[in-house]
């Protein structure tokens, strides 16, 4: 009669857990793999091949795909393969090693978390950089030397900006831009052909004119210092105008609606008279219909 062999189970599960298979514990253990098996399913472990089953693994364009959660901010991550046996592995491979989104494995290296910190490259190694890097990216040899290559990555730029994943992106630039308005660094304003003979006129009347007065970040068309007042041009189109276009009217070039376009003018009309100017909106239409439209607001405010 042959001896029984005493199986320490816990110690099967974790060597099965790390990638051992159950034929190669079978040898190492002197038994069947079988009764490997069967020990693993009495201890509720799922074999490599059948865990798959229990992922929702989509198919599309010969791309295999699994969402995951990112352990931290919850958001979903996308695991993907030509593969799905290989996506399968990747997905339980990034569960066991917790792994994070881009965006919260990016939060984690800032400061001291960055591997880098407070360390510094040789000027041997600063050298060894460079002379790798002499001759590549450059010409023919950058992709974006390829059009297809620059199409696509306007085409992926161009989604993300649309579904508001570039937000951020857009508010640094929104943000820079404003600052550098406060600046004065920005001398050029584009200046319409009736802005200019708007100007033209009332320098005929005597006055000297402004092309633009900055106001925190917002630009006012004409400024005339002697009546403090402000002339903003309004394009019919590009504005809206009140009288031909209703509130939910979306502009196609600036996407917005009409009723968005009236409420950031506002907020331009309460800065300007905040800050104690005079402020006159001149409508195009109502300028077409009235060409000594400028002359009377000048009298106006003219109390000579």
């Amino acid at each position: 009669m042959g001896l029984k062999i005493i199986l320490d189970e816990g110690f099967i599960v974790n060597e099965y857990k790390k990638g051992k298979s159950s034929l190669v514990l079978g040898k190492e253990l002197g038994v069947s793999k079988p009764t490997i098996l069967k020990i693993l399913k009495k201890h509720g472990v799922t074999k490599k091949r059948d865990r798959c089953k229990s992922l929702n693994i989509k198919e599309e364009y010969n791309r295999f795909t699994i969402i995951k959660k990112c352990p931290k901010c919850q958001k979903d991550i996308l695991i993907t393969s030509n593969n799905p046996t290989i996506a399968c592995r990747n997905y339980f491979n990034s569960v066991s090693k917790k792994s994070l989104c881009k965006k919260c494995s990016i939060e984690l290296q800032k400061g001291e978390g960055n591997p880098f910190y407070g360390k510094k490259h040789t000027d041997k190694s600063k050298q060894e950089i460079s002379n790798s890097r002499k001759g590549k990216g450059v010409g023919n040899n950058n992709s974006m030397s390829n059009p297809t290559h620059r199409e696509k990555a306007r085409i992926n730029l161009k989604k993300k900006w649309d579904n508001g994943e570039m937000e951020h992106a857009r508010k640094i630039m929104s943000d820079k831009l404003k600052e550098t308005r406060k600046l004065g660094k920005i001398k050029s304003v584009i200046r319409s052909k009736k802005e200019k003979e708007i100007i033209k006129e009332i320098r005929k009347l005597g006055y000297k004119v402004e092309h633009s007065l900055r106001i925190d970040s917002k630009i006012y068309d004409i400024y005339i210092p002697k009546l403090n007042l402000v002339i903003e041009y309004n394009g019919d189109y590009w504005h809206c105008n009140p009288k031909k276009y209703k509130e939910d009217y979306y502009h196609q070039v600036k996407s917005k609606t009409a009723k968005e376009l009236w409420e950031y003018d506002k907020v331009k009309i309460d800065l300007i008279r905040g800050n104690g100017y005079n402020l006159e909106i001149v409508w195009e239409s109502d300028l077409k219909e009235d060409h000594t439209l400028i002359y009377k607001l000048i009298k106006k405010y003219d109390k000579r």
